[in-house]
């Protein structure tokens, strides 16, 4: 009976895995450039310019034939400048760790479209200009969406990230007070 039991076990994980019902999982690496689009206003007159920075972090993808979920848990970190009233300029260093948790659907075997959900775990800012030390609360839920190319293993990236509601600069929602980012960056998938 209990080698009866583990035959029909074995012949089900075994159909299962011909009809495509068990997912294929893969984890790597990825690392890239990101560009800030920075919509933050009324913060004291203050004006924030969008600049560049870099992420990386580990990647992951669960795949069923054309369909997937792309996980990843991404740290990122980006300089901009502050100009302000009468001169007073410096610069603000953000720090964010982000999950972007992605529904992908794969078309020709190398091409994938990707959207869904993202969570930012963390913000950290640090920089301040002359007097005012800055704080920026992202919303902790935004949306992402972007193309994925496969060669072999490798994989190019191009995402834009938005957020559904406002930041909070120095505790002021006002204004048009967004950050999104676009991404550009190259994977591995071990």
């Amino acid at each position: 009976m209990k080698r009866l039991i583990l035959l029909l076990a074995v012949l089900c994980m075994g159909a299962q895995a011909h009809a495509g019902l068990v997912p294929k999982a893969k984890i790597g690496i990825k690392a890239g450039w990101n560009y800030q689009a920075n919509k933050l206003k009324g913060a004291k007159d203050f004006d924030f310019n969008s600049d560049s920075g870099w992420y990386a972090g580990l990647q992951s993808e669960l795949t069923w034939g054309m369909l997937g979920i792309r996980p990843e848990l991404i740290y990122s970190r980006n300089t901009f400048d502050v100009a302000g009233p009468t001169g007073i300029d410096g610069s603000v260093k953000m720090n964010t760790l982000d999950l972007p948790v992605l529904l992908q659907l794969r078309f020709l075997g190398f091409l994938a479209v990707q959207v869904g959900p993202t969570f930012n775990l963390m913000t950290d800012v640090g920089g301040s200009t002359q007097d005012t030390k800055w704080r920026i609360d992202r919303p902790t839920m935004g949306y992402a969406a972007g193309v994925d190319v496969r060669l072999w293993k490798l994989n190019v990236t191009a995402r834009y990230n938005g957020s559904f509601k406002k930041s909070e600069v120095l505790g002021i929602t006002t204004g048009e007070n967004r950050i999104s980012t676009f991404q550009l960056g190259l994977g591995f998938f071990f």
